[in-house]
């Protein structure tokens, strides 16, 4: 579907439908809830009466979520924000990961500024399901921070280093704020790497004469994994109010985003998370409390 152009009053939102737009043939969750938000963004931007042009491209955009809401009421990620924001918290965070690795490689090259690019725009999508935790809210500064970066230093012909800032840069990531529109800009237009699964994107080897940054980085972000805890077994003992509890609704969507998170660990194999969400998800439906 084409739709009208990005007025300027909200030309922020363009990242967000960019995005949507190299995701709709592949991923339709990713589609569908950044073109909601970029119109919960528009409409924030522009409180009260809008300009004709932003009127025109919020209706086209709401009457395309509207007519696929329908064509998907099978797809718990259109229709369930709990699933929405798992899985798109889980590809934001696969995405951060192969940006993270090939940074570290040294592969330096356009697809690993997309990747942290992405995954800088994902986050941000992700604010319209609530507060972000502080983990995604350091990857989502580090990621648009590394893209902006690795872009600046092959742009005047700079050997990036790899990792995170050194001392004398770590000011400018944890100081500066960059608001929606200057955090992106200068990002050049690159599609992303075809595929959901970025593990099979297949990395460029770096050139041989590639001198060694001549200082160390920083600790490596590890991927994301919910908190766990060992010592808890697999079936939670049984309390005598087990089956019993009745929940409030935040604690049930609270039990169900564990079983999400489960879920997603065992697509990628992840036994030992998987079980622990599970557990959580029991711990909280049996007994009422978090772990």
């Amino acid at each position: 579907m084409q739709f009208p152009p990005v007025p300027p009053e909200v030309k922020s939102i363009a990242h967000f439908l960019k995005v949507a737009e190299e995701h709709e043939a592949r991923n339709i969750v990713i589609t569908y809830w950044a073109r909601m938000f970029a119109c919960q963004r528009a409409m924030h931007l522009v409180p009260g009466k809008k300009p004709p042009e932003v009127s025109k491209l919020l209706i086209a955009l709401m009457d395309w979520m509207e007519e696929t809401k329908k064509q998907n009421l099978d797809n718990d990620g259109i229709t369930n924000e709990t699933t929405a924001h798992a899985l798109i918290e889980e590809y934001a965070l696969q995405m951060f990961v192969h940006g993270d690795t090939q940074d570290r490689a040294g592969n330096f090259n356009k697809n690993t500024i997309k990747a942290f690019y992405t995954a800088g725009i994902l986050m941000d999508i992700l604010e319209q399901f609530g507060t972000l935790s502080e983990d995604i809210q350091d990857k989502r500064k580090y990621a648009k921070w590394k893209a902006a970066y690795i872009h600046n230093c092959l742009k005047v012909g700079d050997i990036p280093i790899p990792g995170g800032p050194d001392e004398h840069l770590n000011n400018v990531l944890h100081r500066t704020d960059i608001d929606d529109n200057e955090s992106n800009e200068g990002i050049p237009n690159i599609s992303i790497p075809q595929g959901d699964n970025m593990t099979a994107i297949v990395p460029q080897q770096p050139p041989e004469s590639t001198p060694q940054p001549s200082v160390s980085a920083p600790t490596p972000f590890t991927p994301y994994v919910p908190q766990t805890i060992p010592s808890t077994p697999l079936v939670p003992p049984r309390t005598s109010s087990s089956g019993n509890v009745s929940l409030p609704p935040d604690k049930v969507k609270k039990a169900q985003k564990f079983c999400k998170y489960a879920e997603s660990a065992l697509d990628y194999d992840d036994y030992k998370t998987a079980i622990d969400n599970l557990n959580k998800a029991l711990h909280l439906i049996q007994t009422g409390e978090e772990l």
